[in-house]
């Protein structure tokens, strides 16, 4: 098992350094005396801790695209407040009330336990989280994070979404998983091992602290993409198929999702269409619906320009878009998916971020000028169905 923990660590030529995740502190998950060493670590995609019953009724938060959420006055006339959704943040949602339950089929595979979801709506790192839990049949409870406020995630020292807190059938302690890469490996990697122990499992997704040439820290997960399997017990063919579906994971958090937020905030009328719709399933007041849909839309059309040179697209950004979905295609081939036969990590990817703008002009424009649409409605009903409640065995084809 040691080898496949370790199987994805890499330095390139980096100085590295694995953080342990310490547990002694009922608050932050971190022993008292630690907490100045492992400040840095309140960033990680993983922490452990322990939620009083009011925080856990009223707090929860997480990520986006790399956009991030911001909150800044419109004019000192107005008093009216707008919302920045920057990159990784730029979608979201907002909902007072009680939290809301998907019922799934229950998977086999997975022991009693409580999984919450913290996200925005309308954020593709939530999509695609969500579509994880739906395809594998994983009852999971959802609460909306206030944009403005984000009260629902105070008791967080991570501040982005998606958040799960997994509750495991008699133990009062909880775990907090951040990222939706993350969650997902580390959900799917407890499915397919035999020991069912959560704790374990977090121990193969340590914190890897680097330095970049310039000498800045950066952190990084280690294993992000991968899902932890005994490699004594792996047939060859599966080793085949996990790195391929690695490849594909990677290829979507860097580079496909780079192309929505220039597209979905191309023009200053589809930036007012998106904040539209935003604003629409949201429960903003009449000052911050007002102000997210004109301040917040125009911001985002200027943030769009430099999304669109940072991450050198073409003029026109739909065409980085149909090049990148027929890159995928051309992945997929004459399979069903990319995992063949039933869709893997990678197709779950893809559709959750695609999934998170079906109501804007881009996601039409993509069926119509791509042959995407078959694939994306055979991912669809899959999700819909939970057609992976009973296929999760780690050699399944």
């Amino acid at each position: 098992m040691a080898a496949s923990v370790w199987n994805s660590c890499r330095s390139v030529g980096q100085k590295f350094v694995f953080a342990p995740l310490l547990r002694n502190c009922s608050q932050c998950g971190v022993s008292q005396s630690s907490k100045t060493t492992l400040r840095p670590l309140r960033d990680a995609g993983i922490q452990r801790r322990e939620l009083s019953s009011h925080a856990n009724s009223s707090r929860t938060g997480g990520r986006w695209l790399s956009v991030g959420l911001g909150v800044a006055g419109l004019t000192a006339m107005s008093g009216a407040g707008y919302v920045t959704y920057r990159y990784r943040q730029a979608m979201s949602t907002t909902a007072e009330g009680p939290v809301t339950t998907a019922q799934c089929q229950s998977s086999p595979d997975l022991p009693p336990m409580k999984v919450t979801l913290y996200q925005y709506l309308t954020c593709p790192f939530c999509c695609k989280t969500r579509a994880f839990l739906e395809y594998y049949g994983i009852d999971f409870q959802v609460v909306e994070v206030n944009p403005l406020s984000r009260r629902e995630i105070s008791w967080s020292d991570y501040k982005k979404v998606p958040i799960v807190i997994v509750e495991m059938d008699g133990k009062d302690e909880k775990q907090q998983l951040n990222d939706s890469s993350v969650i997902i490996s580390v959900l799917k990697t407890f499915m397919v091992n035999t020991h069912k122990d959560l704790d374990k499992v977090v121990s193969y997704y340590p914190v890897m602290v680097t330095q970049d040439t310039d000498g800045k820290e950066v952190r990084e997960i280690a294993n992000r993409h991968w899902v932890m399997v005994d490699l004594e017990t792996m047939s060859e063919e599966y080793g085949k198929r996990r790195r391929s579906e690695v490849k594909w994971r990677k290829w979507v958090d860097d580079h496909f999702v780079h192309m929505l937020a220039p597209n979905i905030y191309r023009s200053q009328a589809e930036a007012l269409q998106a904040f539209e719709y935003i604003t629409n399933v949201q429960n903003f007041g009449p000052w911050e619906k007002w102000a997210a849909k004109y301040g917040g839309s125009a911001i985002m059309w200027t943030i769009a320009k430099r999304l669109k040179s940072k991450y050198q697209l073409k003029d026109d950004v739909r065409e980085s878009l149909y090049d990148a979905a027929n890159e995928w295609l051309k992945g997929v081939g004459k399979k069903k998916f990319m995992g063949g036969s039933q869709p893997n990590l990678a197709d779950l990817a893809v559709y959750g971020v695609l999934s998170s703008i079906e109501d804007f002009d881009t996601f039409k424009d993509l069926m119509e000028n791509t042959k995407m649409r078959p694939w994306y409605e055979r991912t669809k009903k899959a999700v819909k169905s939970h057609a992976g409640a009973n296929t999760t065995h780690v050699h399944a084809p």
